[in-house]
């Protein structure tokens, strides 16, 4: 099967690293793979989004470049900002083949939030509409779209995968930031990470307030872009950032605002006795792709009760109900004190990494593509 890759194709955001991993693995399973993309977000150096006219004529671009005729299925891609959400809008009425678009987002709010068009907000969702297919990463993004017309569009489940392929090594401790390197020490306490970029989401200002609540000491490390921002951060974490270390009740917090390419991540996951993701609902928001790096190696997860979590952790962590500190800080006691309860939880995501790995998800992927084009056939 010839398949064009549909999405950004540039380092900055959590796409990417995902499409690499879909590519390597359709490869894998005997899939040829060409990949259009743009090389970088719509925003200037200064981090302003480029007006809609800009916008639309880089779609344009894109699409003049390949002939979207030459391939068998078209796998799309894109989150809330990306450029390529308005490829199916400007390819409409063009003769091409099947198109499959995997659900990262359900709001797509550059034209809503950033770049506020009304008319081309509602086009990118008609786009979405009018696919032949629907991947979706967990059941949530499907019962949210159950009563738009995505809901008589062909659709799979396919969990998200880590990003980490299954042949990386970790990176070496001169390669790593040094809240990484750190990380590595043991001292008797429960060693805990959450990884990602800075959202609004994620609820910091709350699992700092289950921490305040907390009896049991514990290790906690916060990396990803941006969370030294209050702005992005919710919260003000620049007197635990950059090796500073400062403690919300029994808990050690240390902030470490790097972006970390998969070895380092590597690094992270191995170094993580427990991976805490405090969630809360946004619009948009259907689910943790971080938290996948995490399971698919064996690390369990204490989460919030929101999208999708419930659905991926399974029987491999903890879920609690969003924004309850009180909840969350008796959660974390038990998962930092009952050293018997934390192997349960360890074991169980053993048994559940499978789920996430990349070939896995690749193979259902290339299966539901071969199903959407026999249908068209």
């Amino acid at each position: 099967m010839r398949i064009l890759l549909i999405g950004p194709d540039h380092d900055a955001g959590s796409l990417p690293p995902y499409l690499a991993v879909l590519a390597d693995g359709l490869r894998s399973q005997g899939a040829t793979v060409d990949r259009l993309g743009a090389g970088t977000m719509p925003v200037d150096p200064q981090g302003a989004f480029w007006p809609a006219e800009r916008i639309v004529a880089a779609a344009d671009a894109l699409l003049a470049s390949v002939d979207l005729c030459a391939y068998d299925l078209l796998s799309v891609h894109f989150g809330n900002n990306e450029i390529e959400q308005l490829l199916p809008v400007r390819w409409a009425g063009r003769p091409r083949p099947p198109a499959v678009h995997h659900v990262h987002s359900i709001g797509w709010t550059m034209f809503s939030t950033h770049v506020v068009n009304r008319s081309l907000w509602e086009a990118v969702a008609n786009g979405v509409y009018q696919m032949d297919g629907l991947i979706y990463f967990g059941s949530y993004a499907r019962q949210v779209l159950a009563t738009t017309p995505a809901a008589r569009i062909p659709s799979e489940i396919a969990f998200f995968p880590t990003t980490i392929p299954d042949d990386a090594k970790a990176a070496e401790p001169s390669l790593q930031p040094p809240a990484l390197r750190e990380l590595s020490s043991q001292d008797g306490r429960v060693r805990a990470t959450l990884y990602g970029f800075a959202s609004p989401w994620k609820d910091l200002p709350r699992l700092l307030a289950a921490f305040e609540r907390m009896r049991v000491p514990l290790r906690f490390t916060l990396l990803g872009p941006s969370w030294d921002s209050p702005q992005h951060a919710g919260v003000d974490l620049a007197a635990a950032a950059h090796l500073r270390r400062r403690r919300w009740g029994p808990v050690e917090v240390t902030v470490a605002p790097d972006y970390l390419d998969a070895r380092q991540r590597l690094a992270l996951v191995e170094a993580t006795d427990l991976a805490v993701l405090p969630y809360k609902e946004h619009q948009g928001f259907q689910g943790s792709g971080a938290i996948t790096d995490y399971l698919a190696r064996g690390v369990p997860v204490v989460a919030t009760d929101v999208a999708n979590m419930r659905e991926l952790v399974g029987d491999a962590g903890v879920i609690v109900s969003s924004g309850d500190p009180a909840e969350l800080a008796a959660v974390l006691d038990r998962v930092a004190g009952d050293a018997d309860f934390l192997a349960g939880l360890q074991a169980a995501a053993r048994r559940r990494a499978a789920l996430f790995s990349p070939v896995t998800h690749a193979m259902k992927s290339l299966a539901f593509f071969r199903r959407v084009v026999q249908g068209m056939h």
